[in-house]
């Protein structure tokens, strides 16, 4: 557990905002690469991801500030400190695709083609932000003897032998992200493997969601947001088919 990478004289940096900036920079990089050799404008594509930075961290910390109020409801000033981690993956992918949509048509850009760019970079980004779990002790593993759980910490600080669902959550995405990026190479139809990624992703973080030590509120709300982005993605592309 290493909360705080670094401090000085007064300035202290946090590994939490490291982490997700390193994420946010990784997921940058790999779409603008993937959205590049499709045949896409780079300066453009880099604009609307950066654009679409803004409501998906709008989105995600609400999201996770509403799940867990109760830690903010004495303090609702700790909200906006970035010291103060939290960011809820499903309200950040939520905002992200929301607002990806009016940019493309704002930069000139295909919506099917970049989003073929986009859900592998995200889902590169995905993996370099679990780090920033691993460090902060946060999506931690239920408490286990199994052979595979290791010494980890909660986000309280408590060294336990765990399942390791981070790693496990970091493994997947780096699975999916390398099939996406080899579908691609096939040239199927645009669109189609930004949905695909999207619903195989989804559909193993449900079975992982079951590994983390979090209450039954906190899973079913989970869950359910999995539900919500494998049918969308699945209507998507069953729509691309047809």
């Amino acid at each position: 557990m290493l909360p705080v990478l670094f401090a000085w004289r007064g300035i202290v940096l946090h590994s939490f905002p490291v982490m997700i900036y390193a994420a946010l920079l990784t997921a940058l990089i790999v779409t603008v690469q993937l959205g590049q050799a499709a045949g896409l404008d780079p300066d453009r594509i880099a604009a609307a991801v950066l654009l679409s930075y803004v409501p998906a961290f709008a989105c995600a910390r609400a999201l996770y500030v509403a799940r867990h109020w109760d830690h903010f409801r004495e303090d609702p000033m700790r909200m906006l400190r970035r010291s103060e981690g939290g960011l809820s993956l499903f309200g950040g992918m939520f905002g992200m695709f929301a607002g990806i949509a009016p940019l493309s048509w704002m930069f000139g850009l295909p919506l099917a083609p970049l989003f073929d760019a986009l859900v592998p970079g995200v889902l590169a980004g995905l993996a370099v932000a679990k780090v920033a779990c691993v460090l902060n002790g946060c999506c931690c593993g239920h408490e286990s003897d199994h052979w595979c759980a290791a010494k980890l910490p909660d986000e309280r600080g408590r060294w336990r032998r765990r399942l390791p669902a981070p790693f496990l959550e970091m493994g997947w995405a780096l699975i999916v992200f390398t099939l996406a990026v080899a579908a691609l190479q096939s040239s199927p139809r645009p669109g189609l493997v930004a949905c695909g990624a999207l619903a195989l992703h989804t559909a193993g973080r449900m079975v992982l969601q079951g590994l983390r030590d979090e209450g039954a509120r906190e899973d079913a709300a989970v869950r359910r947001n999995c539900l919500i982005l494998m049918a969308a993605a699945g209507l998507t592309g069953l729509f691309i088919l047809l």
